[in-house]
């Protein structure tokens, strides 16, 4: 069994592979978010929604707050109008329910195939793109190099998990056989072993998803048994091969 604690929002893309529908998983998830919006960033991304060309929903979390927002402030035209593109068939079929016609360049999408879109359709106009607070994300880094008014406008924030989901998590990890624990990404270490504190990585099969997730686990004397590329995909393939 694989212990795994990302985001369910952010993971669906991986969760979905058919590789890994194949694994069994105890999935735990030690991010919490909830819907915040800043009341002055709301009304000026509402007087500015006509000027936005597209708009690019990084993940599925991304974009199920900024439907929220959406929904309360009717702007579910102004939001069609637009073209929306995403990176993975999960936050297109999320979008799907909202009618709001989705597009992904490639399966699975990378920001380098986003901007090639959008420099090949040639459509003029700013980017949206809905974020989550004190969070970097991959994709508005790059439109801003070729210059590409982009506004980055935050729908959710992180928050703390509650103390009854940890001690069921707790009972969970001390209940299940589990032999493989992997830490997808470089907080993902830090949010285990804070949460899991019983839990003996050396006596497991440890899998890192990102360099930065191994150079964290060194850091405090421990090495990672097989190290991803830091993607879902490369994630995935380290999985199948174990």
């Amino acid at each position: 069994m694989i212990l795994f604690t990302a985001d369910k929002d952010t993971s669906a893309p991986f969760l979905i592979m058919e590789k890994m529908q194949k694994k069994e998983f105890l999935h735990l998830p030690l991010e919490q978010y909830r819907y915040r919006v800043s009341e002055e960033e709301s009304k000026q991304i509402q007087n500015h929604m006509d000027e936005f060309a597209f708009i690019i929903h990084g993940n599925l979390r991304n974009a199920r707050y900024f439907t929220e927002w959406m929904t309360q402030n009717s702007m579910q035209e102004q939001v069609r109008r637009c073209v929306n593109i995403v990176l993975d068939k999960p936050t297109a079929e999320f979008l799907d329910k909202y009618d709001i016609p989705a597009i992904q360049p490639r399966e699975p999408a990378k920001p380098i195939d986003i901007l090639e879109f959008m420099l090949r359709i040639s459509k003029e106009g700013n980017t949206l793109y809905p974020t989550t607070e004190n969070k970097t994300e991959e994709m508005p880094g790059p439109l801003k190099e070729l210059q590409m008014p982009v506004a980055e406008f935050s729908v959710c924030e992180e928050v703390t998990l509650e103390e009854d989901v940890l001690k069921d998590y707790k009972s969970e990890v001390g209940k299940n056989p589990i032999n493989i624990v992997l830490l997808h990404n470089r907080s993902s270490y830090i949010r285990v072993k804070t949460a899991f504190p019983d839990l003996d990585l050396s006596a497991k099969t440890v899998v890192a998803g990102s360099l930065g997730a191994a150079e964290t686990m060194e850091k405090e004397g421990l090495k990672p048994d097989y190290l991803a590329k830091g993607s879902w995909a490369s994630i995935a393939k380290v999985l199948d091969e174990i």
